[in-house]
């Protein structure tokens, strides 16, 4: 906001997208034209009132003066800017015309602004202007003129900001009236149309002509596109048809509902509603404009006794449960208090804008949909009908996947036939909670359905996130298909042991014991298809990769690891930058050659993580010394991996296998001999899944 006259711009961040109201405080000089800071210090004149801008200098805004409507003014505003960039201003229409000069030099102008009245003429046309400051300061003095409008001075603020900012600017409010003023001519034209091939019903008639005269008041304010389509339009000409067809629209706006509700509207209101609007039209075409501004005042004043009278009368119709009454009522509301809006804009009371074209677009909207749905009653069984199939599919994809028909080519589930399959490389994750039987024992069957609807409303999100869709849900745990990228599997069980942290977090807060999950991954070829016979029918994947996916993921209790990977795995894990290592070779049902099985280490905190990677060549190699059963090199290696990171319970499970491997071949495998078995080392109650020896 400007402060006597003055605005402090220099801390502003200006962009493409920034602009700034220069509102606030302008020195005004009555009767005076100054042009810059030089003729100001000779006449060293004092200002004759700091009025708020935006105001007219006969509200009694400026000081609290009240000056004539007829008259010519300077203002004065000095911006302080943070830089010499070259500028932009949007002026909008002054009232009613005027010259604009920057640190002393002529940029623009609207019209003829003169201290002499009768060489006054008006022109509401905006306009930009480009300007670059001398030493961060710009100097403004906008002289203001007017003789025939019924208001005078600056009755919006300029908008300021970079020259991009301002074109921007610009064009959005241009392109933003034009598109509204071919909206509403369209629709309007549409119904016209109507009327041609359907004259018996005259409401599409006053309906299409209430838009086109909508479509025309879009026009001719705001940015006043009018004035681009027709650049050398009269001025006069100009404000008339803005005054004239709001006073039209009126006209074509109580016929139009006399048509839709006959019997609510009595005829007699009806005509002394439009008697004053088609004079006041009438007055428009034939008075002078310097004449016909008086009238403003009191045509807005009937205008508004005429919404209202049709308001009554909507809600009667309401009340009498009218066809299409709510809509129109609603799209009334909306249209009666973006008028009231523009009356009281236009008086310069409140500081808005001009709405009326938007809440005529809303009311015109509702309109059409009114009417359409007069020509849609036919279809509503039909429509009924589809949203009941549309409701079942959507029922249904909760049970067999959407994605899983993709796989298919099917579009719909409706689609389906028994023996559908199709053959795909896929990644397949199976995830288990741990030790979830003794979990469950403790809690009730409600506690127990709550207890894991809850867990799968958090890792549901986390697979979908990462392009997988979850195939079945298997008790307590799930199997998740990633058929794009391995490697999307992988980041989701990290995402998912990150979410476990979080839930267990909750849980220990309301005093519940926290759980683990164990997560396994592999990726090869499955067979997808729908299996069953015609009464019921399912979704299903059929491989050995599954075997290994669920046999992987059962390994995870064994070793205590939350997420194993197979060995098809590692060329995905190190293309995204994960650290695995190889933890052992499995067999796996259906399969004569042994798999190899790697531990995530991504899972493990930070700090931790560091050790394990340091350690993981020493690891792997002592797991290749302990299958070549080469136990005393491997031992070293392993004691060594533990030496140097004690959270490994993996080499300490490791020492203990070979210390048994070593004490069978010493007693030359004697099978009396007490070999204990390998214990299966628990987690330590640590969050975010660290590991102890």
């Amino acid at each position: 906001m400007a402060n006597s006259g003055i605005m402090d711009l220099t801390s502003v961040q200006f962009s493409n997208s920034r602009t700034i109201e220069l509102s606030g405080a302008w020195a005004f000089w009555w009767q005076r034209k100054i042009v810059d800071a030089e003729e100001l210090a000779k006449t060293n004149v004092e200002p004759d009132a700091w009025p708020v801008i935006p105001s007219y200098w006969n509200s009694g805004s400026h000081g609290g003066k009240q000056f004539p409507v007829q008259g010519s003014a300077t203002y004065r505003l000095t911006l302080m800017l943070p830089d010499s960039q070259v500028y932009g201003l949007y002026v909008p229409q002054m009232v009613s015309s005027y010259e604009l000069y920057i640190n002393g030099r002529l940029i623009g102008n609207n019209g003829i602004a003169s201290l002499d009245n009768r060489l006054v003429m008006g022109e509401f046309r905006p306009e930009v202007y480009y300007v670059t400051p001398e030493k961060n300061k710009l100097d403004i003095f906008l002289f203001v003129a007017n003789r025939d409008y019924r208001h005078g001075g600056q009755w919006k603020p300029i908008v300021f900001g970079t020259a991009q900012g301002i074109q921007n600017y610009y064009n959005r409010s241009l392109m933003g009236e034009l598109f509204l003023f071919g909206s509403i001519l369209i629709i309007g034209l549409y119904n016209i149309a109507m009327f041609i091939f359907r004259p018996k019903d005259r409401s599409p008639l006053f309906f299409g002509l209430f838009c086109i005269i909508v479509a025309l008041r879009v026009i001719t304010t705001g940015s006043i596109a009018l004035t681009h389509l027709i650049p050398h339009i009269s001025w006069e000409i100009q404000i008339k048809l803005e005054l004239s067809v709001f006073y039209l629209g009126a006209l074509f706006f109580g016929l139009f509902f006399k048509e839709l509700f006959p019997e609510d509207i009595p005829s007699l209101g009806l005509s002394i509603m439009l008697t004053p609007a088609l004079l006041f039209t009438i007055l428009a075409v034939v008075l002078p404009l310097r004449l016909f501004n008086r009238l403003v005042t009191p045509m807005e004043i009937t205008a508004i006794a005429g919404l209202l009278f049709v308001l009554v009368c909507i809600a009667i119709a309401w009340i009498r449960k009218r066809e299409n009454a709510p809509l129109i009522a609603t799209g009334f509301i909306l249209f009666t208090l973006t008028a009231i809006n523009d009356v009281l804009y236009s008086k310069n009371l409140i500081q808005t804008t001009y709405l009326l074209p938007l809440g005529l677009f809303s009311f015109i909207f509702l309109q059409s949909l009114a009417l359409a749905r007069l020509f849609s009653h036919s279809f509503t069984r039909v429509e009924q009908l589809s949203d009941e199939l549309t409701t079942v599919n959507k029922s249904m994809s909760r049970f067999v996947p959407n994605e899983f028909l993709n796989f298919l080519n099917k579009k719909s589930i409706n689609d389906i036939q028994l023996g559908d399959q199709t053959l795909r490389s896929i990644t397949i994750l199976f995830a288990d909670i741990r030790s979830f039987t003794s979990l469950s024992e403790t809690m009730s069957p409600q506690e127990n359905f709550n207890f894991i609807n809850s867990y799968f409303n958090r890792i549901g999100p986390i697979i979908r996130n990462y392009h997988g869709f979850i195939d079945k849900y298997i008790g307590d745990g799930i199997m998740a298909l990633f058929p794009e990228n391995p490697q999307d599997a992988v980041r989701a069980s990290l995402a998912m042991q990150e979410k476990l942290n979080e839930y267990n977090n909750e849980r220990l807060s309301y005093g519940l014991q926290p759980i683990q999950i164990g997560i396994g991954i592999h990726t090869g070829p499955v067979m997808l298809g729908i299996i069953g016979e015609q009464q019921r029918i399912e979704s299903t994947v059929i491989s050995d990769s599954v075997n290994l996916a669920s046999r992987i993921e059962s390994l995870t209790r064994t070793y205590n690891v939350p997420i194993l990977l197979s060995g098809a795995m590692q060329s995905y894990v190190k293309e995204a930058g994960f650290q695995s290592r190889l933890i052992d070779t499995v067999l796996v049902k259906g399969k004569s050659q042994p798999c190899d099985i790697y531990e995530l280490l991504e899972v493990h905190p930070p700090k931790e993580k560091i050790y394990f990677i340091e350690s993981k060549n020493i690891f792997e190699q002592g797991v290749h010394l302990y299958f070549e059963k080469d136990y005393e090199k491997a031992l070293k290696l392993f004691k060594l991996c533990y030496a140097k990171n004690p959270q490994d319970h993996l080499a300490a499970l490791y020492i203990y296998r070979i210390r048994n491997a070593i004490k069978l071949r010493t007693l030359n495998q004697d099978k009396s001999a007490q070999i204990t078995e390998s214990p299966i080392l628990k987690r330590p109650a640590a969050s975010n899944g660290g590991l102890s020896s």
